[in-house]
């Protein structure tokens, strides 16, 4: 009797163990998407039967660790958690959490790791490992951080609030000016705007002559840095490719730690490659592993692809008949390109201008439209058919309907063609010059307008592609066939997607990375889609597995 007894009690604490564990399971799922999800969603990401998921959806909510949006059937993260993770916060020993993750990358690199955090009065290092190089920085434990010059600096104030990151900068406008490495505060926060959109900052020989480094913050539970690590050593040792190739790596420390303190740092990809997904006919063209690979587009005669990397700025050119390229940096950030006759017309944070790429020399400057909104930056951009340039703008926060799309003409004037968006990304027109495409990224969408070649006007928006909840990644640049074919790129969801005009899902092609950015349409004898990549905030064990990622490559359509 009391062996049944004891079997039982056994029995039933495994199946609540159980319970328990699937229950974490979706606090995690829920915590790793971008926004609210459906029932629909958290059954397929977790291979979950619907009544199992709502049965625990339904007990999580009633302890406030889920919120159900009754209006759009969706699901998210309670505000019992944050509760929780601000008691986290409060009792936090931050070199205890940090320590952990600074070893792992003292031991990857045998560099010098240091901690330091954010007060009132300025940055400050409390912690640090040595590196055992000869040449190497010494400890800085207890002595103030240098904000603007050195990257553990960069890294704790690029992601404040446009106005605290302001008035941190005005209080020390003199030594920034008379410093020697920026033109003024203006240049000064359009570097940080570009630390803040990869996730990292890096320095070479700005704080200590012959030191460079690289560092990422450590954020709360509301997302703001609070803390930093940062990896430092000799200059020799750490060039600037160098310190680039090690961003995800500190990016993954700085993430984990934030994680282990109950904070919300930003998602990273780390989804495999979707089941059944085939990768055929690809063809590599370059590999400058970018960042943020955008904005392909080819040469009036075919013959040159350019493409731009947003956050290690540069802007690409590809001869398709020859195989050579050519690389020309660029000093702030660029996100879109297109032929002109006149030279290069890009969109970046300073506004938008045709460029002679070679010289860098200025040869048009058309201004920002958005000059007076310092918290937002453009995006994808394309020309029309009559030489209209059209250009979409998001905040850096994404911040719902903070976007718009604009159409500058080829005199310079810029008009607002749509408010209220929030990452307005690809776009396109259909072949008959009547209908006009554009993805809103945060809303999962592909809108179509009607459109007005003559007068270059767009209305009567609405759904054209909805994209499922199961679907994996989120839409991104597009470009269109001469059948009005639409090619989409899936960031995150290792895949071009070809839809039909009336939003038909076509057939999906499987590619080398995890996050393609967009693609380009190149017809001929054999067409193919030319696609660009990013590797910013891919964990570095699908970097290792998949190191096409930020390549552009070729897709042959007709095998």
């Amino acid at each position: 009797m009391w062996g049944d007894r004891r079997a039982m009690t056994k029995s039933q604490m495994k199946a609540r163990s159980a319970t328990l564990a699937k229950g974490l399971e979706i606090l995690n799922f829920l915590g790793s998407q971008n926004g609210p999800v459906t029932l629909r969603t958290v059954m397929s990401g977790l291979g979950m039967t619907k009544p199992t998921a709502h049965r625990l959806l339904a007990t999580l909510i009633d302890h406030g660790m889920a919120r159900f949006d009754s209006v759009n059937n969706t699901y998210q993260l309670g505000m019992r958690l944050f509760e929780l993770s601000r008691q986290v916060w409060q009792d936090l020993d931050l070199r205890g959490v940090a320590m952990n993750e600074m070893r792992k990358l003292h031991a990857a690199t045998n560099e010098t790791v240091s901690l330091a955090i954010l007060t009132p009065d300025g940055g400050v290092y409390i912690d640090g490992l040595q590196s055992s190089h000869h040449l190497r920085e010494q400890s800085r434990v207890g002595q103030r951080v240098a904000l603007w010059r050195s990257a553990i600096g960069k890294a704790l104030i690029a992601g404040l609030s446009y106005k605290d990151r302001q008035r941190i900068l005005e209080e020390d406008a003199d030594a920034i000016l008379n410093g020697g490495t920026y033109d003024g505060l203006p240049e000064l926060s359009r570097h940080l705007d570009l630390v803040n959109a990869r996730g990292y900052a890096i320095e070479i020989d700005e704080d200590v002559p012959g030191i460079s480094g690289a560092a990422a913050p450590i954020v709360d539970h509301r997302g703001i840095t609070v803390a930093a690590i940062g990896l430092s050593g000799a200059s020799d040792r750490l060039s600037r490719d160098a310190l680039h190739r090690l961003g995800p790596s500190v990016i993954e420390a700085t993430r984990l730690a934030s994680l282990q303190a109950g904070g919300a740092p930003r998602p990273v990809s780390t989804a495999p490659q979707p089941r059944g997904l085939q990768v055929r006919n690809v063809r590599k063209l370059a590999d400058f592993s970018n960042l943020i690979g955008e904005s392909p587009t080819l040469s009036h005669d075919g013959r040159i692809l350019y493409w731009v990397d947003i956050c290690r700025p540069c802007i690409f050119r590809l001869d398709l008949t020859t195989g050579e390229t050519d690389a020309f940096p660029q000093k702030d950030m660029v996100t879109a390109v297109a032929e002109t006759a006149e030279g290069l017309l890009v969109a970046g944070l300073t506004g938008i201008r045709i460029i002679e790429p070679v010289s860098g020399r200025v040869v048009r400057n058309f201004g920002d439209p958005e000059a007076d909104i310092p918290t937002n930056r453009f995006n994808d951009g394309k020309l029309d058919a009559g030489g209209r340039f059209w250009v979409g703008s998001l905040a850096f926060s994404l911040t719902r309907g903070a976007g718009s799309l604009y159409r500058v003409d080829p005199d310079g004037s810029a008009r607002r063609m749509e408010a209220g968006l929030t990452l307005p990304n690809g776009m396109g027109w259909s072949p008959d010059g009547q209908a006009m495409y554009l993805v809103d990224t945060a809303d999962r969408v592909l809108y179509i307008y009607d459109f007005d070649a003559d007068a270059g006007t767009i209305a009567n928006r609405r759904d054209l592609i909805r994209f499922p909840d199961d679907m994996p990644g989120n839409p991104d640049g597009i470009d269109i066939d001469p059948q009005g074919n639409i090619f989409i790129a899936m960031w995150d969801g290792w895949a071009i997607v070809k839809y039909a005009p009336d939003g038909t899902l076509v057939e999906t092609y499987g590619t080398p990375f995890p996050r393609p950015t967009s693609c380009a349409f190149a017809d001929g004898p054999s067409p193919r889609i030319l696609v660009t990549s990013a590797r910013i905030r891919v964990s570095s064990d699908l970097l290792a597995k998949y190191p096409s990622s930020g390549a552009t490559i070729e897709m042959l359509l007709s095998a």
